[in-house]
């Protein structure tokens, strides 16, 4: 039933969907701002309450930069001004606790059940950064290639072989051709027989690996639509990419940010699957259905 307190819970929550993404943006452009940008980026994701209540001006003091590079800053988040920026950036502060916007620093002389607690945060803000900075537009375009595709091949080098090849364990249970193999010459040998009908999903938390830059080139010389999955950017692999998606993390002592970053991964394609499923559920019941008849077969009884 529509009445006033509908519509008034209706724009809170557009309006939490737009504060979730400001952070989100900021992560994910982070790595192709200027230096001075970054700063005014840092800022604000230090202490999102206090940026939103400062003017320009004190923003631009505060930060050593001219109020021409927060207005930069600002049309690069895609706000139409600086209060529009403000505004939005104050709705995050009012929804993130203490714990989602800090990266707790681990320390020897920590407990083990602090040490556990430490780094199951840092596993759950890696995903809610990874979450905000997805974009819908990105995710049909993503879906609309994947299931269009003649072949979808999944392509993961060292740490990022492990989320390319959960991807392809998922995508087998649809009607989906899929491929996947963990070595760099038989990759490479993969890339080189797609074509413009096919689908390349990239996986590399660097995206500067040069043998997976290498099969990139080799994919962008036969056409081949590229979805990537990567935590910077401003990467060479990013640039490459038809689509890219960003898993976002901070780095942590005493632990690899990729380790991170492969959890965010891995989430980003258990969603590609999920939607491309529900997309297609016409042609992937069946499927789905078969293969989970064939798996429960090899399971003994308790």
């Amino acid at each position: 039933m529509f009445t006033k307190g509908n519509l008034f819970k209706n724009c809170w929550k557009g309006a939490a969907i737009i504060a979730r993404s400001t952070i989100g943006k900021i992560r994910g452009t982070y790595d192709q701002l200027s230096r001075t940008e970054k700063k005014v980026a840092q800022l604000a994701l230090d202490n999102p309450a206090v940026v939103s209540e400062m003017t320009i001006k004190e923003l631009a003091s505060a930060t050593g930069v001219s109020t021409a590079t927060i207005s930069r800053f600002v049309k690069r988040m895609d706000y139409s001004n600086y209060r529009e920026f403000t505004m939005a950036l104050a709705h995050t502060a009012a929804e993130m606790t203490p714990q989602q916007n800090s990266f707790p620093e681990l320390a020897e002389g920590d407990s083990l059940a602090t040490i556990a607690n430490k780094t199951f945060r840092f596993s759950i803000n890696s995903l809610r950064a990874t979450n905000e900075a997805l974009n819908e537009d990105d995710l049909a375009r993503a879906v609309i290639k994947i299931i269009n595709a003649k072949t979808v091949a999944f392509f993961g080098l060292g740490g990022s072989a492990v989320a390319a090849l959960d991807g392809y364990h998922k995508f087998l249970r649809t009607p989906l051709n899929v491929t996947y193999h963990p070595d760099y010459d038989i990759q490479l040998m993969q890339a080189a027989r797609m074509t413009a009908q096919d689908c390349a999903i990239v996986i590399s938390h660097s995206g500067r690996n040069h043998e997976t830059l290498e099969i990139v080139r080799e994919l962008k010389r036969n056409g081949v639509a590229i979805i990537v999955i990567t935590s910077y950017s401003g990467s060479e692999l990013a640039q490459a990419a038809a689509v890219t998606f960003l898993s976002l993390t901070d780095e942590v002592k005493y632990r690899s940010e990729g380790m991170y970053s492969l959890i965010s991964q891995m989430t980003i394609l258990d969603s590609l699957f999920m939607m491309t499923v529900l997309r297609s559920s016409s042609r992937t019941k069946p499927v789905l259905t078969r293969v989970r008849d064939v798996i429960e077969q090899t399971r003994y009884d308790s």
